[in-house]
């Protein structure tokens, strides 16, 4: 298996849309001789890439690599298992290897299924070198440029860009028009289409979120959680949040204090911290003290005070002001 990675590496599949015959790749230099940055995407999240003319394969630091698999980019699938590399210095190292679906570089260039490696050592967050070119054909470097010619013959990947770029610009016009569904709806498209960056990611926990106030859509809420929970950390939170708040809004205060008690849990794993860190006053967060609160005051209602002044006094240490207020006029410890 480690052979037919490595060899991959040296026929890799190409897919472009060009409006011409040639696509230019801009570098950006750096303070390192010999290294730059070039603007790049794996699986539809932008991420930091130095390119640098060493022969060097598709490269990932361990901390960009877990951040990308935990919030659902790369998945179980993907992963290939250990391999050893030969560096270009000549040393060998141990390392875990993946494939990337999708790793678009510049506006135009798109290579599908490539094989990539974790390097433990490594600082930058995606390192690719100039061999990851050399299978697209006439390829030339002038300056700061990569100049990728005769293609004519490429598959076209109008039908893969284009609907990606529409279904953004669709979603952000019905934010603009508070279209909350057709937002939803256009987000839930791009997760298909494996498509949702930071910032729709983002946004489409947001949208779901406020859906899910709403009595009508709270099955919205609920289905995505269905499918999907566990894949993005953030988007659980959100979601888990939102329905704490329908359910309160609906009287249903057991359901709501389940729903807020899970984002919690949730932003915990998500920031690495706990009730324990929290009291120790290493973690200070407003979003994660609102929903403390909230969940405090839920179980004030329901007559349960060790529940209360225990959320109430971690919201308070979160930072959270009304939780603060409150924690003073009834004497709470914080």
């Amino acid at each position: 298996m480690n052979a037919r990675l490595l060899a991959a590496v040296g026929s890799l599949l190409l897919a472009a849309s060009f409006a011409n015959a040639q696509s230019v790749i801009t570098l950006q230099d750096t303070a390192e001789d010999g290294k730059y940055t070039i603007q790049t995407s794996v699986n539809g999240v932008g991420v930091l890439t130095y390119y640098t003319e060493e022969n060097w394969f598709v490269s990932m630091s361990t901390t960009t690599y877990l951040f990308l698999y935990e919030n659902g980019y790369i998945h179980d699938d993907d992963v290939k298992g250990l391999t050893t590399l030969k560096m270009p210095d000549g040393s060998s190292t141990k390392s875990a290897s993946f494939v990337i679906r999708k790793l678009k570089v510049g506006d135009k260039v798109m290579i599908t299924d490539i094989p990539a490696f974790v390097i433990k050592k490594q600082t930058v967050p995606l390192l690719i070198g100039s061999s990851t070119f050399t299978s697209l054909g006439d390829v030339a470097r002038e300056g700061n440029r990569i100049i990728i010619g005769d293609l004519e013959s490429v598959e076209s990947l109008a039908d893969v860009v284009d609907p990606v770029d529409s279904l953004r610009l669709a979603a952000q016009a019905c934010l603009d028009a508070e279209d909350y569904p057709g937002a939803a709806s256009c987000f839930s498209s791009l997760q298909e289409k494996g498509a949702l960056n930071m910032l729709t990611q983002y946004q489409y926990a947001v949208v779901l979120n406020l859906l899910g106030r709403d009595k009508e859509n709270i099955a919205v809420s609920e289905d995505w959680l269905a499918s999907n929970s566990g894949k993005s950390l953030t988007m659980d939170y959100w979601i888990h949040n939102g329905l704490g708040a329908a359910y309160a809004r609906l009287k249903d205060n057991e359901k709501a204090i389940e729903s807020y008690e899970k984002a919690a849990l949730t932003y915990y794993q998500l920031f690495n911290t706990s009730e324990k860190g929290i009291k120790a006053g290493n973690f200070h967060d407003e979003n994660l003290g609102a929903t403390l609160y909230r969940l405090g005051r839920l179980y004030a209602a329901e007559g349960k005070v060790q529940k209360t002044e225990s959320r109430c006094s971690l919201a308070a240490r979160c930072g959270y002001q009304p939780a603060i207020d409150f924690c003073n006029q009834y004497k709470i410890k914080y």
